[in-house]
């Protein structure tokens, strides 16, 4: 049996981070837009890498518009759900 001291260290590939964090950022823009105009109420993003570090960069923005941004983080920093909802909800 392997033990982790044995397994070699997981490398990051810049361009597939670069794509995800891309990704992540246009569906948060997307999510906050739909909020924000009405046409949901509320939106949860599931499984993003980077999505408590969206949160804090995108919250004035989402504050600016009614709307509140909530982290819900994974155990073991494995990920993160954000949902995007209005302050009045």
């Amino acid at each position: 049996m392997d033990s982790d001291e044995t397994r070699p260290a997981a490398t990051a590939d810049p361009a597939e981070t670069k794509r995800r964090l891309t990704s992540e950022i246009s569906e948060l823009e997307g999510a906050i837009a739909m909020v924000a105009s009405g046409s949901a109420s509320r939106i949860t993003l599931t499984g993003l890498k980077f999505g408590e570090a969206l949160s804090r960069r995108f919250q004035a923005e989402a504050h600016s518009k009614g709307l509140n941004l909530e982290p819900i983080i994974w155990p073991e920093d494995a990920g993160c759900d954000l949902i995007v909802r209005r302050i009045d909800e």
